[in-house]
């Protein structure tokens, strides 16, 4: 504590950095709060986007399978399929949160 009340130039770059390493994490936590949470009750699936079908169907395949899983893209669900086909284009790894239905295609309502 001696060196830093002999330097006082020290010890002022010791405290703006302090504050400016605090104020980073707390804009980082900012960020992070208004970014919607995914509902818990959807499922995940990492993988690539490989095909799409006209209207709002588009299929991933996951590293280490073989078939690819087809989702529809639920209604009111915020879902660019311009985003999904250039996932497509790029072969871009895609996380896709959907619901399972009992009859027909899983839903997705996330994929990012």
């Amino acid at each position: 504590m001696g060196l830093l009340v002999r330097f006082p130039r020290l010890a002022a770059w010791v405290v703006v950095l302090a504050l400016v390493g605090a104020g980073t994490l707390c804009a980082l936590q900012g960020l992070r709060a208004l970014e919607p949470e995914t509902p818990s009750h959807l499922d995940h699936i990492h993988g690539i986007v490989v095909a799409m079908q006209a209207g709002d169907r588009f299929a991933v395949r996951v590293p280490g399978q073989a078939k690819m899983v087809w989702f529809r893209i639920a209604q009111g669900a915020p879902i660019s399929l311009a985003h999904v086909e250039r996932h497509m284009q790029e072969h871009a790894p895609t996380d896709v949160f959907y619901l399972d239905q009992p009859q027909g295609l899983p839903l997705a309502w996330v994929a990012d």
